[in-house]
């Protein structure tokens, strides 16, 4: 995630009498505990730098920057095998909340993705000190 350096985070809900339903309570998956009931029950927010120390965006730039620093990142993200990228993707969002899923699921990620036409296109790739051709599959 990349953030503006103008950027100010927080869950402001319990100011209101209500309670972050839309997954902020999870919260203490992603930073410490302690950050994490500061934040939801105080209502108090943060600002990019603080959300760049704690962990919760990757990049903090100018903000007439941020789309562009979006779109480099994600631009890295996909020059590599889409296969191994969404297996990669479900499997470490996965073990945060439930690891002995996430070894389930990545034992029917590793056939599909090890044996890929993209898993040997890569091996040839590095082999041959060229980019990969990804199709996918």
């Amino acid at each position: 995630m990349v953030a503006s350096v103008k950027a100010v985070f927080g869950l402001p809900e319990v100011k209101r009498g209500l309670f972050a339903a839309g997954g902020g309570v999870l919260l203490g998956t992603r930073i410490p505990l302690a950050v994490a009931l500061e934040l939801a029950l105080t209502g108090d927010t943060i600002d990019a730098h603080r959300a760049y120390a704690l962990g919760l965006v990757n990049q903090v730039v100018p903000a007439g920057e941020v789309v562009a620093a979006a779109v480099a990142l994600a631009e890295r993200i996909a020059r590599n095998g889409p296969l191994a990228v969404a297996a990669t993707k479900e499997l470490v969002r996965l073990a945060v909340t439930d690891a002995d899923q996430a070894w389930a699921r990545q034992a029917a990620w590793q056939p599909k993705v090890f044996q890929s036409e993209d898993a040997r296109e890569g091996a040839a790739a590095f082999v041959e000190k060229r980019e990969p051709l990804w199709r996918g599959r």
